[in-house]
């Protein structure tokens, strides 16, 4: 590899990483702005999508440009695929933590309901340690942790089930919780689809190691 690749690689990877911290401060504000009902923070995380948006655009660009003028091959190649892959996942990271932040906006505080709120809120905790991770194994290149990182996606699912049992049986018994007992499966629904988002990362580091894809959802490592 030329020394100008490599530190296009490096400035790469630097962006993807800055880019991942900023998604996760989102999701953070997000669940925070549930929790502490901040009008204010779940209006800071919509705006805020905006940077977001233009960091996934410059890793396009650039992933682009340096395929253009290096013509990278083998695992140099992969590393740039994945990146730019992966930076796609970040950002529908980030658009489930407006939808979440857009709850805020309109759930009704008198009728909250604590027992489905832990519930989602330990969904969340997993989510976000999820993510913590993924970042670190992407930093690191280590594709085993990436792929034990993933396996904790099916925590997700079991919160979601849970989330859909209790709310359901309360919209069933209580007929005016409906408008709520939606918002609560909503998020959860938000949160379940960004345990694949972060499983996805998995699957390009992955990828970027032994050249392969897989999808870990199926044990295909």
């Amino acid at each position: 590899m030329s020394k100008v690749l490599e530190q296009q690689i490096k400035d790469l990877k630097q962006d993807f990483a800055t880019m991942g911290f900023g998604v996760a401060e989102a999701i953070k504000c997000a669940i925070d702005s549930i929790k502490e009902h901040d009008l204010k923070l779940a209006q800071k995380v919509i705006a805020d999508d905006e940077v977001i948006n233009e960091q996934e655009t410059r890793l396009e660009k650039k992933s682009a440009q340096i395929i253009a003028l290096q013509q990278p091959v083998a695992g140099d190649l992969r590393e740039i695929v994945a990146i730019l892959k992966a930076s796609s996942d970040l950002e529908r990271l980030a658009d489930h933590a407006i939808s979440i932040a857009r709850i805020t906006e309109k759930l009704n505080t008198s009728d909250r309901d604590f027992e489905i709120e832990d519930l989602l809120f330990e969904m969340a905790a997993n989510i976000q340690q999820m993510l913590a991770d993924i970042l670190k194994a992407y930093t690191e290149m280590d594709d085993k942790f990436a792929v034990e990182v993933a396996a904790r996606d099916s925590k997700n699912d079991e919160y979601f089930r849970k989330v859909s049992k209790v709310a359901v049986k309360k919209i069933q018994n209580t007929p005016e919780f409906a408008l709520e007992g939606i918002d609560y499966l909503n998020m959860a629904n938000h949160l379940e689809r960004m345990g694949d988002y972060i499983t996805n990362v998995a699957e390009w580091i992955v990828y970027t190691n032994i050249g392969k894809i897989t999808e870990l959802g199926r044990n295909d490592y």
